[in-house]
């Protein structure tokens, strides 16, 4: 037992997360918002409660990318950070907070005790996957006087930590660090009665037995000390039975049994550790030269099921305590059946080994769901147990459940892009619909242009422009006249005819000379306003022309727009970049499916393998026993015959 074994770690995770998300303050001297003052943090916390952390995660990232999330300081980052630790992303996490805190942290608008935190939590993580150098870096960035004033419970655990690096390694602490460390937590605090156990197990390891053996009497009389006193403590009593177990397991290698014996002898029937204590009872019961003692516990746990493979030592063990019992008649079909039990427990693994497939290995695994799919504990790790506790062993590994975290995730992954993949057609029909609608809108368009006659109005105008050119060109002064002047005109045209037609008389020449005052004034007038008539001519044509190029342009306009769709065609182009990055993404993550499935299977194999290897060992020492116990039955048999002569 190397270390605690955190049997609450996902809770411990949710702490951390949840500190992360909603419990510190967005600045030093500012309180925690109640409600977020940015629509896409609200999104991406809605998503990280909902237990979606790729999508808060997704969700986030798109802020970043459009400007940023406004009015909450560095708390979204710190969100981020908290996110990629829930997804397993500890590297990403740690530059994410090493940015964000920075050594001197400078400019954080972070408090020291949110920034202490930040950094306990990440380098906790770094602990828990074995990464010590990074886990001991991060750790001594944080201020164990504001850790302790903001929560004692993490600055116990802190100490705890770096003790537990300082004992795994002289890179991270020397043996008076070690000393200070243990030194800052109570003599009875759970965290000290770990570093307790650590201790023996760093000396067991040392060679140093004695010192082992200190250590556990120690920890099992303040354990012991404290059970009676105090309430009832699950952890408390795991602590003191694997105590307990280390402990006589200690005195069995150096054969002293009787205290091996009073030891197991204290462990309860119904505790964590039972059956290895009845296991370990048996083994020293004969070593003591009491088989039938050891028969008894034998027998015990053969009543139970035989799913976790250390017991499928069982079998041979008890046929072997009928041996040294020294009734062989016993002991020899307890041999035969120990054979058996092995053949077909090899056969099964041989069986399980050759039809191993992703699907058969899920079929082993009951998978906690709720109506959003898989459940996930807040590390990533899915929520399962074994169907057949045989595969226990190996799901209890951390690099198994990191691996089938990724291919559930993988999953998760491959189901999001095929929902947008299946997007893009609805994509297109609203594309196709655009398209139908904008052919009629241009069918329209052009009628109206066609009843506009907009060819022949650009005829008469070019055809006017040139006749008032070619006036220009001549002084016409005629063509420039005004209405009252061409009224006048056609008057005297009129009176001109009249008189052509009556006879030259006195009265006839009076009014003819009347008509030639009247056309003198008419050519004077003419001639007077000439220039202000030209002027406005020129005027109103100028106005037309403008005019007629604004028709223009307006037309060329609406033909360019019927011709081509710009917004259209760039939707289309988009849509078909999207789906390109999509496919090779969808690639990326098959690719990347296979290779985890693989991983898995491997894993899972290799288990079965190391199994069957075992129970070939015990196989043939159990056919061995049977032939030497066949060979001596047989001789007593004969010589039994022999005296009877």
């Amino acid at each position: 037992m190397g270390s605690k074994p955190f049997q609450g770690r996902p809770l411990l995770f949710t702490g951390a997360l949840l500190w992360l998300t909603i419990g510190i303050p967005a600045q030093a001297e500012e309180s925690q918002p109640e409600r977020a003052r940015d629509l896409r943090y609200g999104w991406a916390l809605y998503d990280y409660h909902q237990g979606n952390a790729f999508e808060a995660l997704t969700q986030l990232a798109v802020a970043r990318e459009q400007g940023g999330i406004q009015g909450h300081g560095d708390h979204p980052a710190l969100v981020e950070g908290g996110l990629m630790l829930s997804w397993g992303m500890t590297r990403e996490a740690s530059r994410l907070f090493t940015r964000l805190l920075g050594e001197n942290v400078e400019g954080s608008t972070l408090s020291p005790d949110i920034r202490n935190q930040a950094w306990f939590y990440l380098g906790k993580v770094f602990y828990l996957e074995g990464e010590h150098t990074l886990a001991s870096k991060n750790l001594d960035r944080v201020d164990g006087d504001i850790l302790a004033d903001a929560n004692y419970d993490l600055f116990r655990e802190w100490i705890y930590l770096r003790a537990r690096l300082a004992m795994i390694s002289p890179r991270f602490g020397d043996e008076s660090e070690l000393t200070s460390l243990k030194g800052q937590l109570e003599a009875t605090d759970i965290w000290s009665l770990y570093l307790q156990y650590n201790s023996a197990v760093s000396a067991l390891d040392a060679g140093d037995a004695a010192a082992a053996e200190t250590d556990w009497k120690e920890l099992i009389a303040i354990l012991d000390q404290t059970r009676h006193t105090g309430e009832p403590d699950a952890e408390r009593q795991g602590l003191l039975e694997r105590a307990r177990l280390s402990l006589s397991r200690l005195h069995l290698r150096e054969n002293r049994f009787d205290e091996a014996l009073e030891v197991l002898g204290a462990m309860p029937m119904d505790g964590v550790f039972s059956d290895q204590a009845l296991f370990d009872y048996a083994v020293a019961a004969t070593g003591q030269g009491r088989p039938e003692r050891a028969l008894d516990a034998l027998e015990s746990l053969s009543d139970r099921a035989l799913f976790l493979p250390w017991r499928q030592q069982v079998p041979f063990a008890r046929a072997y305590v009928l041996e040294q019992m020294g009734v062989p008649e016993r002991a020899l079909p307890a041999f035969k059946r120990a054979a058996d039990h092995y053949e077909a427990r090899i056969g099964e693994l041989s069986g399980i080994r050759s039809r191993l497939s992703e699907e058969s290995l899920m079929a082993q695994l009951s998978v906690q769901r709720d109506g959003d799919g898989m459940l996930t504990d807040p590390y990533g790790r899915l929520r399962v147990e074994p169907v057949d506790f045989g595969l226990a062993e190996v799901l209890a590994t951390e690099a198994f459940q990191q691996a089938l975290g990724e291919l559930n995730e993988l999953y998760r992954m491959q189901s999001f892009i095929t929902e947008r993949q299946s997007r893009f057609d609805a994509f297109r029909t609203i594309l196709d619909t655009r398209e139908q609608q904008r052919q009629v809108r241009i069918a329209q368009t052009r009628q109206a242009l066609e009843e506009q006659q907009a060819d022949q109005w650009r005829q008469l105008h070019q055809e006017f422009r040139e006749t008032i050119s070619a006036a220009l060109a001549g002084e016409d002064a005629e063509f420039f006249m005004t209405s009252e002047q061409k009224a006048l005109r056609d008057k005297l045209d009129e009176v001109e005819t009249t008189l052509a037609e009556l006879p030259d008389d006195d009265t006839t020449a009076s009014q003819r000379a009347t008509y030639q005052r009247m056309r003198a004034y008419l050519d004077w007038w003419i001639v007077d306003d000439y220039g202000v008539n030209r002027w406005a001519a020129q005027r109103q044509l100028r106005g037309l022309n403008h005019e007629m190029e604004r028709f223009q342009a307006q037309r060329q306009r609406v033909e360019a727009l019927m011709a081509e769709d710009a917004r259209q065609a760039e939707l289309a182009r988009r849509i078909a970049d999207s789906e390109r990055e999509l496919a090779v993404l969808g690639q990326e993550v098959s690719e990347a499916l296979v290779s985890a499935r693989q991983i898995l299977l491997n894993r899972v194999d290799r288990m079965l393998a190391a199994q069957q290897a075992e129970l070939n060992g015990y196989l043939v020492a159990s056919r061995h026993a049977q032939a030497r116990l066949a060979d001596k039955l047989f001789r007593a048999s004969h010589s039994a015959g022999a005296g009877d002569e």
